[in-house]
């Protein structure tokens, strides 16, 4: 029982808190991110002329890829509760519960987010009744791919694999995002606005949890521990 307690204790050491040093700047930036684009497609139903220039490419994609992109569009809700899942296990194990806490909310928080900001932004196409910004696939997306790399970041896992994630994590918001391009029922600042909100929610929670964890934690995210991605 000892060794395992000596164990426990060395595991405990080796972990991150869950909110690290660059997650309030990350969350700042984001935020002022959401607001300017917010300002500039505020109500309105004409694209903006790059809007406008990108949509001509977009339609061209469609014709090619379009059934992929609804493959990976459709994918996503799936993909989203698995991170979910599998972010609520990785933590429970390594007895983080602030990093479960952020697996089960981070992505549910960001569509509650997302569906406010459609309202009050109210952006629509030329004789549309869709609400485009911020795109909502996009930003659950990205919610669930920063949501797994922090959870792996606080727990005891190899930065290898940390690493590895991460990147996977990234690749797949681009591969969502160019997918609703492809769809061309977005606009490419619905698209970065739904990356931004993704991003604002998520790491505004992280911090709020890791406040919340204690002021142990708290200095952990301000550099203790090992260097993590």
């Amino acid at each position: 029982m000892l060794r395992a307690r000596r164990r426990r204790d060395r595991s405990d050491e080796r972990q991150e808190a869950l909110c690290p040093p660059w997650a309030l700047r990350v969350a700042v930036a984001a935020s002022l991110a959401v607001v300017l684009l917010a300002e500039v497609v505020w109500r309105t139903r004409q694209p903006d002329p790059a809007d406008a220039d990108l949509m001509y490419w977009q339609e061209v994609a469609k014709v090619r890829a379009d059934g992929v992109a609804t493959a990976v569009a459709t994918a996503v809700g799936p993909l989203v509760v698995l991170a979910a899942v599998v972010g609520v296990a990785v933590a429970g194990r390594a007895r983080r519960w602030d990093a479960a806490l952020l697996a089960l909310v981070a992505v549910p928080g960001t569509l509650a987010v997302e569906l406010v900001v459609k309202e009050v932004v109210h952006r629509q196409r030329p004789g549309g009744d869709d609400l485009l910004f911020p795109s909502g696939h996009v930003a659950v997306a990205t919610a669930a791919a920063v949501t797994v790399v922090l959870v792996l970041r606080s727990t005891a896992v190899a930065a290898r694999t940390r690493r590895r994630v991460a990147l996977g994590a990234g690749l797949s918001v681009v591969v969502v995002a160019v997918a609703r391009l492809v769809q061309t029922v977005h606009y490419a600042t619905d698209v970065v606005g739904g990356v931004a909100l993704g991003l604002a929610t998520t790491c505004w929670a992280a911090v709020a949890l890791t406040a919340a964890a204690g002021p142990g934690r708290a200095r952990a995210s301000r550099g203790g521990g090992r260097a993590a991605p």
